[in-house]
């Protein structure tokens, strides 16, 4: 684009007619345009980038390089799109040799830059064409205004926090408050109001087919769309992914919100062009409605949520209200899963730990291990256990910030039975371990075993890990990667609720396991009876020692006699303890001194 050695283009300077009479030459090198040009675009604290016409970056300046965070070397090649968020749908895209001329040769947009570190700044970018010999589009230049305050802050009259970037349409923070708002005004007025939660049909398919630069925006076209049949005086947001919400305000009568998702879904019947193909796109709506179906802001969202849900199972672009059952149940679920945040987050508030004894039943019940119990604090608040809320911890990926804290709890309990010469320190401690230590789908990124190196332990071949059996049936390979890793630190590993999920028995001989632990409590006839002695048996043959779970009253403890495993638990042997009551408990079982 530039000369790289501008003194080739004028080694001297022409000289004026007086300098000719003194002899003397004036260098006006650095007043050369080209030098100038290039000084400008070097110098300026505006981002510029120069692309083809195709929009692919060929050359950059420092000021863009500093407005995205990236080295040159990091842009070159680039579209350009992937350093820009619209805050609406782009109505001009990259020109081609075939671009038709009468098209707007420049124009500007407010757009957000995506910085290297993840941050995103208000930016207005003014877009020009360069055209060539036969004024057809040949390069582009995108100039980037910062719209921050000189101390990078951005400026108070904008409005960037309530905006969706993709779509420029309201984001969950706006339309909260206008929720609240209207939700005010319609208590006072004693009125209606209505909220349709749109979900595209199929969306990511499409996304996938088309890639996620054009998906993007497809998606700010369809925003357009339902934009333009919506009331001024109503509110269409976006929640994120391919979910629109529409506040109907005053006028939300069910007639009314069915009348506006007719149109909804007439604004999407025209396809979607995309490149040389035609996309179809429906939706599914959901209605709720004030003060019918609810009379809050969040219970409201819920309700309507749960109606989509009920017009997706009907097939592709239907309708559907309230079904207040659903909507129930939903509620209660996301208050399920707020509790179990916030409890899981402030783990010492909520939770305590106990410990449930391993028996052997054929050396006179001698107490051959512990196993750590998660406990409510205050129980009264939980219709069941922990363990009960497992599944719906792992779904919400808290599942590893609940297992470290029980491992390190677990570790201060065992350091504490060693300063207090305690004979529960001689005992193995086992601890259920989530799923997702064994895919290393942890939130931090930090595996197991590094996290237990962490812990300030000399050995830890006092503890036993209990690997889920479902963890082993879904990915063996990564499974199989950790679990002698863990071996090597000393840890012992031992698979819970066997039968319960198929293994692969080849790989089960591979695996550096010593026990595993079978519940019982579904036995019901004979024949699961010589289940649990076959699993028994195997087990045995793979050096596996089997231990017999959920034993919680004295009948099961009589049909089990006939099995051949001697290691068991349940509350008809030993009900899981405190760490106090623990202690006074094993001090009762120990024989007199002499």
């Amino acid at each position: 684009m530039f000369p790289t050695d501008p003194n080739s283009i004028y080694e001297t300077a022409q000289m004026t007619k007086g300098n000719r009479l003194t002899g003397k030459h004036v260098p006006v090198l650095a007043q050369h345009p080209a030098r100038l040009v290039q000084r400008a675009f070097e110098q300026s604290q505006i981002g510029m980038a120069i692309t083809d016409a195709e929009g692919r970056i060929v050359l950059v300046n420092d000021a863009f390089c500093h407005i995205a965070g990236s080295d040159r070397s990091e842009t070159t090649g680039w579209p350009i799109e992937h350093f820009y968020v619209s805050l609406r749908t782009p109505w001009q895209l990259p020109m081609t040799a075939d671009t038709p001329r009468n098209l707007a040769h420049s124009w500007q947009q407010e757009v957000l830059c995506r910085r290297a570190d993840g941050e995103s700044v208000p930016v207005l970018m003014t877009v020009d064409t360069l055209l060539d010999e036969h004024k057809k589009p040949r390069h582009l230049v995108h100039t980037f205004v910062l719209l921050t305050t000189p101390s990078g802050e951005v400026l108070k009259d904008r409005h960037w926090i309530h905006l969706d970037p993709m779509t420029g349409l309201p984001n969950w923070l706006l339309l909260r408050d206008r929720l609240n708002h209207a939700l005010a005004q319609a208590e006072r007025s004693d009125s209606t109001l209505a909220l349709l939660f749109i979900d595209i049909d199929r969306f990511k398919a499409v996304n996938d087919a088309v890639g996620h630069i054009e998906g993007d925006r497809m998606l700010g076209e369809l925003a357009q769309r339902l934009q333009r049949v919506v009331r001024s005086k109503d509110t269409l947001a976006r929640l994120g992914s391919d979910q629109f919400v529409v506040l109907l305000e005053k006028e939300g009568a069910a007639e009314a919100a069915q009348a506006v998702a007719e149109r909804l879904h007439e604004a999407l019947e025209p396809p979607f062009t995309s490149g040389d193909r035609y996309l179809l796109m429906t939706a599914s709506i959901g209605i709720a409605l004030y003060p019918t179906d609810a009379q809050d802001d969040e219970t409201l969202l819920t309700a309507a949520r749960s109606a989509m849900y009920i017009a997706r199972k009907k097939g592709p672009g239907r309708v559907a209200f309230v079904d207040h059952r659903l909507t129930t149940r939903l509620k209660e679920k996301h208050r399920l899963e707020s509790l179990l945040s916030e409890a899981i987050h402030m783990p010492d508030q909520h939770f305590a730990l106990q410990y449930r004894p391993e028996l052997d039943r054929h050396d006179n019940l001698r107490c051959t291990g512990l196993e750590a119990i998660l406990r409510w604090k205050q129980p009264k608040r939980w219709q069941h256990s922990p363990a009960h809320y497992l599944e719906m911890i792992a779904r919400q990926g808290l599942g590893v910030r609940l297992n470290r804290w029980m491992i390190q709890k677990v570790i201060a309990d065992h350091r504490q039975w060693l300063t207090d010469d305690s004979p529960l320190s001689q005992l193995p401690i086992s601890i259920h371990l989530c799923e997702s230590h064994l895919s290393h789908d942890t939130f931090d990124r930090r595996p197991l075993d590094h996290f237990l190196r962490h812990q300030d332990m000399d050995s830890f071949e006092w503890l036993t890990l209990k690997v889920p059996a479902q963890g082993l049936g879904n990915d063996l390979d990564t499974a199989t990667h950790m679990l002698k890793r863990l071996e090597q630190l000393g840890i012992r590993l031992a698979v819970e609720d066997f039968g319960s999920s198929p293994i692969d028995l080849n790989w089960l001989s591979r695996l550096p396991l010593h026990k595993a632990s079978i519940d019982v409590r579904p036995i019901e006839t004979h024949h699961g009876l010589r289940q649990i002695e076959a699993s028994c048996r195997m087990l045995n043959a793979l050096d596996i020692e089997p231990v017999l779970i959920g034993i919680h009253d004295e009948n099961l403890a009589d049909r089990l006699k006939t099995v051949s495993a001697h290691l068991v638990q349940g509350n008809h042997y030993c009900p899981p303890l405190a760490p106090e009551a623990l202690q006074t408990w094993l001090d009762g079982r120990q024989p007199p001194s002499a």
